[in-house]
C-alpha cells in the first residue's frame, strides 16, 4: 500500500479517536459519571489515557498490517542484529579477500610487465640474431658462389699448373695487403684511443679549472666594466693610438687596485689580444670627425684574486641622450596619501626615469643602473609634495646636456606643482 495512503488513514483515524475521547470525556464530565468509583475529574484523565493507548495501538496495528518487514524488524529485532553483525563479518572477509586478490592482481601485472619487458628484449635479441643470420647466410650464398668459382677455377688450373701457381701467388699477394691493412687499422685504433685519453686529460683539466673558479673568489664578472672613458673619434693615426695607449695606462692603473696579477717586469695587469687593440683603434680612426666614442674595458672571463685579468674592448657611439631642458618623465601623484605611499611613488618615478634613459641609449653599469639622486635630495622632494593637497604633477627634466656616458646625479631637475 502507498506510504501517503497509510499515512492519511492513519491521521483521519488518530483524529477521528480523539474527537471521540473528547465528546466521551466531555459527556461524563457533565454527568459526573464515575469510573471505579473515582472521581468525574480523575475518571476524565483515565478516558483521555485510554484514547491516546487507542490512537498508538490503532497506528502500531495499521503498521504492522500493511507492512509485514515492519513486523518482522519489531518480533525480530535480535535475529536482524545477528544477521547484520553475520553479514559485516562477511564484508569484511570479503573486503580482506578483496585486498588480497589486489595485491596479487598488482604482483602478477608487475611479473606480466616484467614478462613482457624480457619478452621484448628476446624479441630485439632474436632480431639482431636474425639480421645476423641473414648476414651469414648472405655470406655464405656467395662463399657458395665463390667455391663453385673456385672449384671450376681449380678443374681450369687442373689443366694448367702455371695459372693455379699464379693464382697463389695472387691470393697471397691479397693475404698480404689485407694483413697490412689490419695492420692500419691497429694503428688507427691505437691512435684513437691516445687521442680519447688526451681529450679525457683535457676534460679533467677543465673540470679541475672550473672547480678552481669555484673555489677562488672572483675579483670581476664576466662582462664587468673595469674602465670606461670618452675619446674623440676620427682624428689621425698617430693621434688615435696615442689616445687609446692614454686609455690602457689609465685602465691600467684602475685595475691595480684590486687583487690581480701583475706582470713584473712590465707593471701590466691586462691581458689583451693584439687583435683586438688594433680593431678598436681602426674603428676609432674610420669613424667621422669630431664624433665622440664611449671606450669601455670589460673582463672576457671570470677573474680570480690573484689571477690575470683577460680583458676585451666595447665600443659604443657617444651621443646627446636628453638635451638640457628636456622632459624625461612625467606623472601625476596623489599629495594626501602617507609619506611611505609618496616615497614608493617617487621610487616608481625614479624608475621609469632609469628605464627611459636605458632606452633612449644611456649606458648602465653593472647592476643596470644608470646613476641616483642624493637621499637628502629625495626625502626634501618628499617632504615639499606632503607640503601640497590633492593632485600633484611630478616632471623630471634635465639641467643640462646629458650624454651616453654620464650618469643621473645633480643633473635633474624635478619639478611639483598641484594639478587644478
Amino acid at each position: 500500500m502507498n506510504g501517503i495512503v497509510v499515512i492519511t488513514i492513519l491521521i483521519f483515524v488518530s483524529g477521528l479517536i480523539a474527537y471521540l475521547g473528547d465528546r466521551i470525556g466531555l459527556k461524563m464530565g457533565k454527568k459526573r459519571v464515575s469510573i471505579f468509583g473515582l472521581r468525574p475529574k480523575y475518571s476524565s484523565i483515565i478516558i483521555t489515557i485510554v484514547t491516546g493507548i487507542l490512537i498508538a495501538l490503532l497506528s502500531l496495528g495499521i503498521l504492522l498490517l500493511v507492512y509485514s518487514n515492519l513486523r518482522q524488524a519489531l518480533f525480530n529485532i535480535n535475529d536482524v542484529m545477528r544477521r547484520l553483525d553475520s553479514l559485516n563479518q562477511q564484508l569484511e572477509k570479503r573486503d580482506s579477500e578483496l585486498q588480497q586478490l589486489k595485491g596479487q592482481i598488482e604482483l602478477r601485472q608487475q611479473e606480466i610487465a616484467e614478462k613482457n619487458a624480457e619478452i621484448e628484449k628476446k624479441n630485439k635479441d632474436i632480431a639482431v640474431k636474425e639480421k645476423e643470420l641473414a648476414s651469414l647466410q648472405a655470406q655464405y650464398a656467395s662463399l657458395q658462389t665463390a667455391l663453385s668459382e673456385a672449384e671450376a677455377d681449380i678443374a681450369k688450373l687442373e689443366k694448367n699448373r702455371s695459372e693455379l701457381q699464379a693464382r697463389i701467388q695472387d691470393l697471397d699477394q691479397e693475404r698480404a695487403d689485407l694483413e697490412e691493412e689490419i695492420s692500419q687499422l691497429n694503428d688507427e685504433l691505437t691512435q684513437l684511443n691516445a687521442d680519447y685519453q688526451e681529450m679525457r686529460n683535457l676534460a679533467n683539466q677543465f673540470r679541475a679549472g672550473v672547480i678552481y673558479y669555484m673555489g677562488e673568489d672572483i675579483v670581476y664578472q664576466k662582462g664587468d666594466i673595469i674602465y670606461s672613458d670618452v675619446l674623440e673619434a676620427g682624428r689621425s693615426e698617430e693621434a688615435t693610438i696615442a689616445a687609446l695607449n692614454n686609455f690602457l695606462q689609465k685602465a691600467n692603473e684602475v685595475a691595480k687596485e684590486k687583487d690581480i696579477q701583475v706582470n713584473e717586469d712590465t707593471g701590466m695587469a691586462l691581458r689583451l689580444q693584439t687583435e683586438d687593440i688594433m680593431n678598436a683603434a681602426g674603428v676609432i680612426y674610420n669613424m667621422e670627425a669630431d664624433s665622440r666614442v664611449i671606450v669601455s674595458l670589460v673582463a672576457r672571463i671570470n677573474v680570480p684574486k690573484n689571477d690575470w685579468l683577460h680583458a676585451s674592448f666595447m665600443l659604443n657611439e657617444n651621443f646627446i641622450v636628453f638635451n638640457k631642458g628636456q622632459q624625461i618623465v612625467e606623472k601625476v601623484i596623489n599629495a594626501d596619501q602617507p609619506a611611505s605611499g609618496i616615497e614608493h611613488e617617487l621610487e616608481n618615478i625614479l624608475d621609469q626615469v632609469n628605464q627611459e634613459a636605458i632606452n633612449r641609449g644611456l649606458l648602465p653599469d653593472n647592476s643596470g643602473q644608470v646613476g641616483s639622486i642624493n637621499f637628502g635630495d629625495f626625502y626634501d622632494l618628499v617632504n615639499q609634495i606632503k607640503t601640497l593637497s590633492g593632485e600633484v604633477k611630478v616632471s623630471v627634466q634635465a639641467t643640462e646636456d646629458i650624454w651616453r656616458e654620464d650618469r643621473f646625479s645633480d643633473n635633474l631637475h624635478f619639478e611639483i606643482e598641484e594639478v587644478q
